[in-house]
């Protein structure tokens, strides 16, 4: 990536709407070049462009962390399943004490039980869950982005 595709990113994580004659403008060039270099960059999976709801502002106001233990062999199988399920909005592998962790949003707190008692205690191979109920939120952020080599140079210095 250069200087023009992180422009690009910066902008786009900014406002995901921002017409490219705008960044085009900024950027000193063509938007002819925007398109062709926004092309490129979601052609390599390098962005994705989407319209993120707010769980918050729809009524699911009872967000939560499950730490899942899974028999070993498992995790792939059962990470599968879990992923299907509409409430998960992430779930990673991770290697310590929980093999999975999974951010859900429920409605409430009957519903984040019923959704572990009855979506992820039965699934074959789940040995234990611990759920971590989220009270408050410091930062959701959907405009990270990495620290480029000169960056880290800079700050160095």
């Amino acid at each position: 990536m250069d200087e023009l595709d992180r422009l690009i990113l910066e902008m786009l994580q900014e406002d995901g709407r921002t017409p490219f004659t705008e960044i085009a403008r900024r950027a000193g060039v063509s938007e002819t070049t925007i398109r062709t270099r926004y092309r490129h960059l979601t052609e390599e999976g390098i962005i994705r462009t989407v319209g993120i709801a707010d769980p918050y502002a729809l009524g699911f106001n009872a967000p939560a962390l499950i730490h899942i233990a899974v028999e070993p062999g498992e995790i792939d199988r059962i990470a599968r399943r879990i992923a299907e399920l509409p409430e998960v909005s992430y779930l990673v592998m991770t290697l310590g004490a929980s093999d999975l962790v999974a951010e859900v949003f429920c409605r409430d707190l009957p519903h984040l039980t019923e959704f572990i008692t009855r979506n992820i205690h039965t699934i074959p191979g789940v040995r234990s869950t611990e759920t971590l109920m989220i009270a408050r939120s410091y930062k959701l952020s959907y405009r990270w982005s990495p620290v480029w080599e000169a960056e880290e140079v800079d700050q160095e210095e």
